[in-house]
């Protein structure tokens, strides 16, 4: 393929990765890495083609998706590809770990089904938010390729714009502030016993919920939609660890990522959010729904203000500029960070839940589309991944899991539904 022609403005040539973006190199292993992936479905079906120009503007316009991942003697860099990237049909299990070399050697895939446009991407170059931008950008500018007047506003970039250099910034190293350096250290947290599939398996069951009925059960226990929902889960995994009947129980947490872009002004589309794990320890007793989403809500209100996630963000940081964890060669770093996810990483939670919220397309762009969806790929070493978020007024929930029970899923929407909750459920299972 003829190489692409860079962005006037781009002078760079590679780029660190973001701090956040640094630990998933580190713990892929030959059948894993941490995948994800933003998809929107249109009203008319995709013309792969119009889809293929679409995405060549879209990646001069953001071209910190234009990236392949390289080795370095003391730390994993981003190198600028010219690499024209491809787009391909869909499949029937997403977010398999992509290969050296597959697609110009990107961290990211284009994939259409039908209506669907989906974008697949390995975590070190965006987190959901920057994502969502990369793929609201590439179907505006599919739109207007196909001859519809869209116009680009806040939640879609122009194409015929230059990138600004906000917008490839590294968030994190910008804003911590080191006033204080906040400890992770947290208990084990349960996992249920369950069969895991062969990889690249990974079972998608979505439920489509009317956001006015979630909205409305949430507020009722004072809640917001995301509490809600995370207690929804938490619940589910408490109930699953109750069946086991286990000589010893273990706390039942949820992994919430927060969009630091809520806190401080950036712009970037690179990773800028932070990981919070509220939830329950059975060792206190009994849990109702209710007790569960409130000791969620209250969590949450504690943890979610600038000078404690400052505290976590500038910890993150602060490990990174250490001079002598600069000094120790790549391969000891690897072996570093990857016992320390072991030990300190998904270990410390049941599941993880990111809700990207209410999305919105520019007012000209809402006649084309009709949903949005978001799923997590394989975890390392969890067994599922939950993921939502709403357009319109359809809350879109994925559960992800790499294994054959489906108790989690089965508890989670079921506890829904009892809850006065319509809830439509579509699944990649046979």
């Amino acid at each position: 393929d003829s190489p692409m022609e860079a962005p006037k403005t781009v002078k760079k040539n590679w780029y660190r990765l973001d701090n956040s973006a640094k630990i998933y190199p580190a713990v892929m292993s030959r059948n894993w890495a941490s995948m994800f992936r933003v998809s929107l479905t249109l009203k008319e079906p995709v013309d792969p083609a119009v889809l293929q120009a679409a995405l060549e503007d879209t990646v001069r316009r953001i071209p910190t998706f234009c990236l392949s991942l390289h080795r370095g003697l003391f730390w994993y860099y981003l190198n600028a590809s010219r690499q024209r990237p491809l787009v391909e049909p869909d499949v029937a299990n997403p977010c398999k770990k992509m290969e050296k070399g597959e697609n110009g050697g990107y961290c990211f895939r284009v994939r259409y089904y039908r209506c669907r446009i989906a974008v697949e991407l390995f975590h070190s170059i965006a987190d959901g938010t920057g994502a969502m931008i990369f793929l609201k950008t590439l179907a505006g500018r599919y739109l207007q390729l196909r001859g519809y007047d869209v116009v680009p506003d806040g939640e879609m970039l122009d194409c015929s714009q230059e990138p600004t250099e906000d917008e490839m910034e590294d968030s994190h190293s910008k804003y911590a502030q080191f006033r204080h350096i906040e400890s992770r250290r947290e208990e084990k947290a349960y996992h249920p016993r369950m069969t895991r599939e062969p990889a690249p398996t990974l079972h998608v069951i979505t439920g489509l919920l009317p956001v006015a009925q979630v909205h409305e059960r949430a507020k009722a226990l004072g809640a917001t939609i995301n509490e809600y929902l995370a207690g929804a889960l938490c619940y589910a995994f408490y109930i699953r660890q109750k069946q086991e009947r286990n000589h010893r129980e273990y706390p039942v947490k949820i992994s919430v990522p927060i969009n630091m872009r809520a806190f401080y002004p950036s712009k970037t589309v690179r990773n800028f959010a932070l990981f919070v794990n509220p939830g329950v320890d059975p060792a206190y007793g009994e849990y109702s729904f209710e007790e569960i989403v409130q000791h969620i809500h209250h969590f949450m209100r504690l943890r979610l203000n600038e000078k404690y996630l400052n505290a976590v963000l500038s910890a993150n940081v602060g490990s990174e500029k250490n001079a002598v964890s600069r000094a120790v060669p790549l391969f000891i770093k690897n072996f570093v960070m990857s016992m320390a996810y072991r030990l300190y990483g998904e270990s410390r939670y049941s599941i993880s839940f990111s809700n990207l919220g209410l999305t919105r397309v520019p007012p000209s762009m809402e006649p084309y589309v009709e949903r949005f969806d978001f799923m997590m790929g394989a975890q390392r070493f969890n067994s599922h991944g939950a993921c939502a978020v709403s357009y319109g007024d359809t809350l879109a929930i994925n559960i992800t899991s790499t294994v054959e029970e489906t108790d989690i899923e089965r508890l989670f929407f079921t506890e829904l539904v009892k809850r006065g909750i319509h809830v439509r459920i579509e699944s990649n299972r046979d």
